[in-house]
């Protein structure tokens, strides 16, 4: 998809809706024949329709998919039963709406037949602009995603042409909004979102989410103000991560800041961490980054927790921290996270000394366990802190404690046998 010419006055293929015609009335009533229907029963529609065009050319299989989605939404409309199926139309649309969007992802150098697929969805966007329940908003906003500069700038044109505002239904116009916004009008995307009144935080995310990769913060702050103007005080749901990112990057008062850190440290992650700290100033990064340790240690028995903490410890290469967390807090060594373990190997390439006694301890804690596998899980233990020893030179040190090994678990007759796997 790298052009597209748009035909204001799109052809109908009424040939190709009157080969398919009688499937999609065929699948609208099996649609609604039953009472009541499962995802999978309705998945199973889905894939119904999909093995109806697999031996189509791709692009075609995307036309027939759309006119399937506008026959049986017509259906729905005309005969009044969306209402009462709307999750079961959702569904259905949403699946076929996914697998064209991959479809039009493909490498073809036919963009004629491109074009007519994305014409086809512009047109029946337009068409249906007016109806509340329409599929296509969510189709064009996502198809907007994939498409190259000229391409939304050749969709944005076609829309501002045919489109009439005044009447459309609501998703309608958020989903123009997020196309003249992906085209740089950002004035002209927020009028038209202010005059829907209570927007949900969800129907604006991917507009404040495309502000953020931009940087835009002080575009993200007057559409906050504008938008949502009394949620100040009660935080702005779903959106509140690029609000702390926001107040970040504008370098609030520090009472604001102070409340971005601890509504973060409610709920840790170190992807967030990332988009705030970048944001702090460097003479004080240091102070901040310190603080924020000592409040994660307190909560260190939370997984998601205890995992942005490592992460923070291995991005700032702070090992002596990350050992003493191996030694007090890691009790089951056979069950490690990947990023614990990713952690540990960083400690062994560049601080051997401080990996030593988290061998030496985890090879205790395997043992005393007397199974088996934790025999093993002890031996491939030692083994690394074979090397260990090998690269500090420290030969001797090595056979003598396996000498000890050897005697003091003596009774312990499996890992005497593994012990002899040892060269």
């Amino acid at each position: 998809m790298d052009h597209l010419s748009i035909d204001k006055d799109f052809p109908e293929d009424n040939l190709l809706e009157q080969e398919l015609e009688q499937d999609i009335i065929k699948t609208y009533k099996s649609l609604i024949t039953s009472r009541y229907f499962t995802k999978s029963q309705i998945e199973q529609i889905v894939i119904q329709t999909q093995k109806s065009m697999e031996t189509d050319h791709f692009l075609m299989q995307a036309e027939k998919m759309l006119i399937y989605i506008k026959g049986v939404f017509s259906l729905a409309n005309r005969l009044q039963t969306y209402e009462e199926y709307d999750r079961r139309f959702s569904h259905y649309f949403t699946s076929l709406m996914s697998d064209i969007l991959l479809l039009l992802k493909e490498d073809t150098e036919d963009f004629k037949a491109v074009d007519k697929v994305i014409q086809r969805i512009l047109f029946y966007f337009v068409y249906d602009a007016g109806l509340s329940k329409s599929p296509w908003p969510y189709l064009v906003q996502n198809l907007a995603d994939l498409a190259l500069p000229r391409q939304l700038e050749a969709i944005e044109s076609f829309l501002q042409e045919t489109l009439h505002e005044a009447e459309c239904a609501r998703s309608t116009l958020v989903a123009y909004s997020y196309i003249l916004l992906l085209v740089g009008k950002e004035s002209k995307s927020l009028s038209l979102l202010r005059k829907e009144q209570h927007l949900s935080q969800q129907e604006v995310t991917p507009h404040f989410t495309c502000l953020k990769k931009r940087e835009r913060f002080k575009t993200i702050q007057l559409w906050f103000n504008q938008l949502f103007p009394n949620r100040v005080e009660r935080g702005y749901g779903s959106l509140q991560g690029i609000a702390d990112e926001m107040n970040a990057s504008l370098h609030k008062s520090a009472n604001e800041m102070s409340t971005v850190w601890r509504r973060w440290l409610l709920s840790p992650s170190f992807t967030r961490f990332q988009s705030l700290f970048v944001h702090v100033p460097e003479e004080d990064q240091e102070t901040l980054l310190y603080e924020l340790l000592a409040e994660l240690k307190k909560s260190l028995h939370q997984t998601e927790t205890t995992l942005t903490y490592l992460r923070i410890l291995r991005e700032y290469k702070m090992f002596d921290e990350a050992a003493s967390y191996f030694l007090i807090f890691e009790h089951d060594p056979l069950r490690l996270h990947q990023e614990k373990k990713d952690l540990l190997k960083d400690i062994e390439l560049t601080y051997p000394q401080l990996a030593k006694p988290i061998h030496h301890q985890f090879i205790v804690r395997l043992v005393e366990k007397k199974s088996r596998v934790h025999y093993e899980a002890a031996v491939s233990s030692i083994k690394i802190l074979q090397k260990i020893y090998e690269r500090l030179e420290e030969n001797e040190q090595f056979y003598h404690y396996i000498a000890k090994m050897r005697k003091q678990y003596r009774t312990y007759r499996a890992f005497v046998e593994e012990l002899k796997k040892i060269e």
